[in-house]
């Protein structure tokens, strides 16, 4: 590797993580995660407190729990278990979703937890 190669490579290393520190630092933490269902609110759990809520769907089941202000899916009953191996969120706009159950897990902030309307 030529020594431009190299001084290239660095450049785009601090430029990455600029920007991910840039976006990152920016992000707000959650105060509630927002459980709906096929567009329809199903729950709101403050994420500051640890619990867990089952979601019964037609479709099947997700267990939503919150602890030391993160949320995931902690299990669900679908095939590709996609949301339970998703990374925990915490952050205002961050998502978990099961398609299968049609299950999205929303982190708002305050005064975010209301939805104004839904449309379908």
């Amino acid at each position: 590797m030529k020594k431009t190669d190299l001084i290239l490579v660095v450049i785009a290393l601090v430029a990455a993580a600029g920007i991910w520190l840039f976006y990152s630092a920016g992000a707000e933490k959650g105060l509630t995660a927002v459980v709906t269902v096929d567009g329809e609110f199903k729950a709101e759990l403050p994420i500051d407190l640890n619990d867990s809520v089952t979601i019964e769907t037609e479709w099947g089941y997700n267990i939503v729990r919150t602890e030391y202000g993160q949320v995931f899916v902690e299990e669900a009953d679908c095939r590709d278990q996609i949301c339970v191996d998703h990374k925990k969120v915490s952050k205002v706009g961050e998502t978990i979703v099961c398609l299968p159950h049609k299950m999205v897990v929303e982190i708002v902030g305050e005064g975010e937890a209301e939805m104004d309307m839904v449309v379908g």
